[in-house]
């Protein structure tokens, strides 16, 4: 339940002398909830507040606010507020790698930021990168900014921005993210607004089968609905099948949806006066367009018009928005490109609402993006045709639906070619995985829900290509290349059974595209993640320590891979179960591509001796090796 104090001093009710002593952190409240106050009092009117609030985000303990800064689930606004302020290196590389924090305030960090590891922490996130160029830039105008940041933020801006064919990757694949736990609706905390007996018709709202006019948004109706697809070959098909009704999980949502909410407590909805949490108020909002109250619908309409798409972020990123929601959003008139994009990568978009959006958009853009979901495209051949008559169509988009139409249709081949593509790869993986059998489709369902689990973990979408004969060719022999200077074993020369079949998983992974790599390495044995540890894709590397099967003696022995990538330490360091074993840690220490943030914390645990040994050692940083002699001088003062 939120604090009252707290929503006191956001909404602005709270007395002057309360605002001052949140200010100074002189009020009892938990971590978090101080945090929001003082998100909110570091921009207050009063100059006073303002400082003082300043002044005691500077003063937070890390250790309390670490674990603020890393939950995905914190406010956006405290997150922009410890990204923001002078925090701890700590403190603010967590709150860099939290997807939740907003790229405005990440944008303005690296202008400003003097540490280099936070830059190199700021191209982690490659998504945000493509979502927001100019924080690209900002990496690029910082004269901070270490080789290895420049590096990634130029192939970024090479790979998706600069090439003629960046803006259609960006739309890529679909993505899935894995949903935030749904707000606590404050409506539970007010349920007498919705037990009296309606006394106006009951609003159940009904299909809407055209556009309100187009001076307002749409109205969306509780399914969208169905449509008659003409096949290219003007064959109809039949209407989707009607689906059960999905109720909401919020009380006063649901009433809405089965048409027992009291007027009055629909007019409160509508008017947007009810403590509903807010994704729950913009579904039943959205419901309320189509009530039959002509009242509640303007009232809903009008609460709707001023959205901001900006806020509007948590509601397309959840797998579990209400099909109605994004049919509403996707025909909203002010939908804005990269919004509507992200849209039409949902999975509960209905093919429907695409078709009425085809049908109607003037962007091209978003026209390009609808062409990338090729499985829609076949599911309802209506969108090939749209996508053709709309004169706003560019020449990519119909180049694309042509394609589909002539490979899918007027060929026959769609059904035949899906079939033979899940055949391949299952054959391809039984080489290699020790998994247990299974139908072929089964086996592509699991690869599907594991990269979409691994890909809205790393906010990314991966290439499902294969490599070409040259690239497979070259990957080999560099695995090759490698296993003979670290062991001594030439493969090719090799004549005993276990090595030969070792030779033949090396050839099958060096044929396998990244999305397949990634899969192999969240799911391969002890000798796949040994060969997939060291692959030049870093998404692949980083995959293998995800591994569930993977054990703390294969964490040592990678620890201690010296051209091991760094993003693949930082996770090891990042793991409380594995540094806490002294192996690792020590392992992690002695590597230079390990993060200098987590080797200066761990030196203080190393023992003497290894102490010793470290600062002799040419090969880490020079700072690293510096901090240590300074220990070792302060444990012989101590007697340690």
């Amino acid at each position: 339940m939120p604090h009252p104090v707290v929503d006191a001093i956001r909404n602005g009710a709270a007395p002057r002398a309360a605002k001052l002593a949140a200010a100074n952190g002189l009020l009892p409240l938990a971590p978090d909830d101080s945090l929001l106050v003082l998100s909110t009092l570091v921009h207050d009117s009063d100059e006073e507040i303002r400082t003082a609030a300043q002044a005691s985000v500077t003063k937070l303990d890390p250790a309390v606010v670490l674990p603020i800064a890393r939950d995905d689930r914190t406010d956006p606004a405290v997150l922009a507020l410890l990204c923001t302020a002078n925090s701890d290196p700590s403190v603010t590389e967590a709150v860099v790698l939290n997807r939740a924090t907003p790229d405005a305030a990440v944008e303005a960090l690296a202008l400003k930021t003097t540490h280099p590891h936070i830059l190199e922490a700021l191209t982690i996130n490659q998504q945000r990168l493509i979502r927001r160029p100019a924080l690209i830039e900002a990496i690029l105008h910082n004269p901070h900014r270490t080789p290895e940041a420049e590096r990634r933020a130029r192939e970024v801006k090479a790979e998706f921005l600069e090439k003629e064919f960046g803006r259609r990757q960006v739309a890529g694949e679909r993505a899935t993210v894995t949903p935030e736990p749904p707000l606590k609706s404050a409506a539970d905390l007010v349920p007498e607004a919705f037990v009296e007996t309606p006394t106006a018709i009951p609003s159940v709202p009904p299909p809407v089968t055209s556009m309100p006019p187009p001076a307002g948004p749409p109205a969306a109706p509780p399914s969208p609905p169905p449509v008659t697809a003409s096949t290219p070959s003007g064959v109809s098909a039949p209407p989707p099948p009607a689906k059960p009704l999905k109720l909401s999980k919020s009380p006063p949502v649901a009433m809405i949806q089965q048409g027992k909410a009291p007027r009055p407590a629909k007019l409160m909805v509508a008017q947007g006066k009810l403590p509903l949490a807010p994704e729950d108020m913009l579904f039943a909002q959205v419901l309320l367009t189509a009530d039959a109250d002509t009242e509640i619908a303007e009232a809903a309409r009008a609460s709707l018009s001023t959205l901001d798409f900006n806020t509007l972020q948590p509601v397309v990123q959840n797998p579990e928005t209400p099909e109605e929601v994004l049919h509403y959003l996707l025909l909203h008139p002010s939908l804005p490109e990269r919004f509507g994009e992200q849209l039409l990568l949902h999975p509960a978009l209905l093919d429907e609402s695409v078709l009425e959006f085809v049908r109607q958009t003037r962007s091209g853009y978003l026209l390009e993006a609808v062409t990338i979901n090729q499985q829609r495209l076949i599911r309802l051949p209506a969108l090939l045709d749209a996508i053709l008559e709309n004169p706003a169509s560019t020449f990519e988009a119909k180049r694309k639906a042509r394609e589909v139409k002539t490979e899918f249709f007027e060929k026959e081949l769609g059904a035949e070619r899906v079939a033979r593509e899940q055949k391949a790869r299952a054959a391809k993986f039984a080489a290699v995985l020790d998994l247990p059998p299974m139908p072929d489709e089964a086996f592509e369902a699991e690869f599907q829900s594991v990269l979409a689990g691994f890909e809205a973990e790393v906010g990314q979408t991966f290439s499902d290509e294969a490599p070409s004969e040259a690239d497979a060719d070259a990957d080999f022999e560099a695995m090759l290349a490698a296993i003979k200077s670290e062991e001594g074993i030439d493969l090719r020369q090799a004549t005993d059974p276990q090595t030969q079949e070792r030779l033949s998983i090396y050839q099958a992974l060096a044929r396998m595209s990244v999305k397949e790599r990634i899969f192999a390495a969240l799911k391969g044995g002890r000798d796949v993640r040994a060969i997939l540890i060291r692959d030049s894709n870093r998404m692949v590397s980083t995959a293998v320590v995800k591994n569930p099967r993977i054990s703390d003696a294969e964490i040592e022995a990678i620890a201690n891979i010296k051209g091991i990538n760094e993003d693949v330490l930082r996770i090891i360091a990042m793991n409380r179960a594995w540094v806490s074993n002294y192996a690792i840690m020590h392992n992690l220490v002695r590597n230079a591509r390990c993060p200098l943030n987590f080797s200066m914390q761990f030196i203080n645990r190393l023992q003497s001796r290894d102490l010793v040994n470290l600062t002799k050692s040419k090969s880490i940083p020079d700072a690293l090796r510096q901090a240590a002699n300074r220990l070792v001088a302060k444990r012989r003062e101590t007697g340690g």
